[in-house]
């Protein structure tokens, strides 16, 4: 007991361990993502991933995939931040109800709105951004970091909204800008250049400036990219109040600093393809130490690929008899009636009936003309509808039809309809390029469902089945 109590508290300490060094890594890599150095901040992202995935902390392995998205979408290496980020989905759903839960899946949304804002699908990036912040607005006990994101939820949704040409962009912009939070002000800089174009769009070039202004005052404190496009829509304003003297200054800052962060990003991108070719090395080292195992499943699966294609020939082969059996009896039956299946009968069931024979015989005429005349297609056609048309009543035809026919009503419409389609298939090729829901409606059935169940029922076959045999046939 003493040995299992020990053990366990080795399993914890790694455990502790893990999470405790998966975080500082992330920290760390924030820290350097901030000052711009994309490199080092995605290098330190995939450590941190690494610690993550050595413990059982869904929430910890969720949060370091949907960083790494994060920083994947900064690259604007979508397909590859969507690869993490349904990691981070799958870690999320693992975990119990809650507000950790919420939060998540509030960064999920947030993450996933990015990446269709940065394809240019604002509307989708919108809905997305919506669905964060229904979600952050159920969290019960919120924290600064809660909040942090809450900001961010009705920020995205304000500058989706920019983009879509909606008056609700400064709405909840000025929203976002309106709860009061500590945690990560520099959002406040972003809110404050999403307003600036809102203003510019507008025409207000000199409010847009201000507003600008206001971020400028944080220059040393900004994200290099948020620089760059504060000083891009600086010169733009200026450009519109035809300052010629701000708009160079302006545009040459941007120039070089956008030349700078573009070398970053290159070095990232490079640092995170090394990081995943690692991640891959491994999975192969891990393949290899299992070949043993792959041959067997690989003999598992020849074997039950033989078993499955024997199985595939014998219900071939029972389906091409079943086939003939059909063709059989459409080819003795030149005017279709009674033609499937061999329950029609022609000799009358030993019965007592109150029917006249007169009436009886005179019955019999009129349904032979009847099947004769194909009014059987009719979807509406109801025994009561019959009758009327054979100028008798339910209850004789009914009687008729059981006595001569062996069947009640339904089946036998259903009989004649199904011989019907057959001939038609086998004897017309047209038809057998014709969607089953054709098919179903130029027999009188209702729906392509209840016309496949009643004519695999009636001929022990599916329509594409018998429609495939007659293509053959004729092939």
């Amino acid at each position: 007991m003493v040995n299992l109590v020990s053990g366990q508290n080795i399993l914890s300490n790694d455990d502790a361990y893990n999470k405790k060094k998966s975080e500082e890594l992330a920290s760390s890599a924030v820290s350097h993502f901030k000052n711009n150095d994309l490199k080092k901040s995605t290098e330190l992202l995939f450590k941190a991933k690494e610690y993550a995935e050595k413990t059982e902390d869904y929430a910890l392995i969720a949060r370091m995939n949907g960083s790494i998205a994060h920083q994947y979408v900064q690259l604007n290496l979508n397909d590859k931040a969507k690869f993490y980020l349904s990691n981070a989905i799958q870690q999320v759903n693992k975990l119990p109800e809650g507000d950790k839960k919420k939060l998540l899946k509030t960064l999920s949304f947030l993450e996933i709105g990015n990446i269709d804002f940065d394809e240019g699908n604002y509307q989708k990036a919108n809905d997305y951004y919506k669905k964060s912040l229904r979600e952050i607005e159920l969290v019960k006990k919120p924290d600064e970091q809660s909040l942090y994101h809450h900001r961010r939820s009705l920020y995205n949704i304000g500058n989706s909204y920019y983009f879509l040409k909606n008056d609700s962009a400064e709405i909840y912009l000025n929203k976002a800008l309106a709860i009061k939070n500590n945690y990560n002000k520099e959002l406040d800089h972003f809110i404050y250049n999403s307003l600036s174009q809102v203003y510019s769009e507008r025409n207000e070039y000199q409010r847009a400036i201000d507003t600008l202004k206001i971020v400028l005052k944080h220059k040393s404190d900004l994200d290099k990219r948020l620089l760059s496009d504060v000083y891009y829509n600086l010169s733009q304003n200026y450009k519109y109040l035809d300052d010629q003297s701000q708009y160079s200054f302006y545009n040459e800052e941007y120039i070089k600093l956008n030349k700078s962060t573009k070398e970053k990003e290159m070095q990232a991108i490079s640092s995170a393809i090394n990081a995943e070719q690692k991640d891959y090395k491994e999975a192969i080292s891990d393949a290899d130490s299992s070949k043993k195992s792959v041959v067997v499943i690989a003999v598992i699966f020849v074997l039950f690929l033989a078993g499955a294609i024997i199985y595939l020939l014998y219900r071939r082969k029972k389906e091409r008899k079943v086939f003939e059996n059909i063709i059989g009896k459409l080819e003795s039956d030149n005017e279709i009636k009674n033609t499937l299946p061999e329950s029609s009968e022609k000799t009358p069931k030993d019965v007592p009936s109150q029917i006249p024979n007169s009436v009886e015989q005179d019955l019999l005429i009129k349904l032979q003309k009847f099947e004769n005349s194909e009014k059987f297609t009719n979807p509406k056609l109801t025994i009561s509808s019959l009758a009327l048309q054979l100028k008798t009543n339910t209850s004789y035809l009914s009687e008729v039809i059981n006595k001569y026919k062996g069947k009640n009503f339904n089946t036998y419409i259903n009989e004649l309809r199904i011989a019907y389609i057959c001939h038609k298939i086998y004897n017309h090729k047209e038809y057998q390029t014709y969607k089953i829901s054709y098919l179903a409606e130029e027999c009188g059935f209702a729906s392509h469902s209840s016309f496949a169940t009643v004519f695999r029922n009636i001929t022990g076959i599916a329509p594409s089945v018998f429609i495939r045999e007659a293509s053959k046939s004729q092939s």
